[in-house]
């Protein structure tokens, strides 16, 4: 693999745990009694980029390397089910996440606290999706050996 494609796959998971991350971030100054619209604006803002960086970076990484080179080797080896489960699963969860962001985004920025337990529930839910992708991803990596 060549370092590009190294690093692009740090980026990868380095920009979706920051997603993951800033997301928290907003969960948790929604639970404030004062709630700080700006914090929570920029939270959202940088969670959205991070999803989004994420996004673009990881389907480079997709179409250049991984379809080609270390999907077949997961097909072919010992757990196959481990691509056609998780990865699968993974991709399909990852394409929403950049979208949920979005709607939180906007729901801060527009709403100004006029939408604070739906907003909550949902970067709850992107939360809950991060970490199970990241698992997935984990274990996808896992059987590549």
């Amino acid at each position: 693999m060549s370092l590009l494609l190294q690093n692009a796959l740090v980026w990868h998971i380095l920009l979706g745990l920051g997603g993951i991350c800033f997301f928290v971030a907003v969960l948790v100054g929604l639970t404030r009694t004062n709630k700080n619209q700006k914090f929570l604006k920029i939270s959202s803002l940088l969670g959205l980029l991070s999803f989004v960086g994420s996004w673009i970076i990881g389907g480079y990484y997709y179409v250049v390397y991984y379809g080609s080179v270390v999907k077949p080797i997961i097909k072919g080896g010992a757990y196959p089910w481990a691509h056609n489960i998780l990865m699968e699963s993974k991709e399909h969860i990852f394409l929403f996440l950049p979208f949920l962001g979005a709607i939180v985004f906007l729901a801060i920025w527009l709403g100004e606290g006029r939408f604070n337990k739906p907003v909550g529930a949902l970067s709850l839910l992107i939360v809950i999706f991060g970490i199970a992708i990241t698992f997935m991803g984990m274990a996808v990596s896992g059987a590549v050996r």
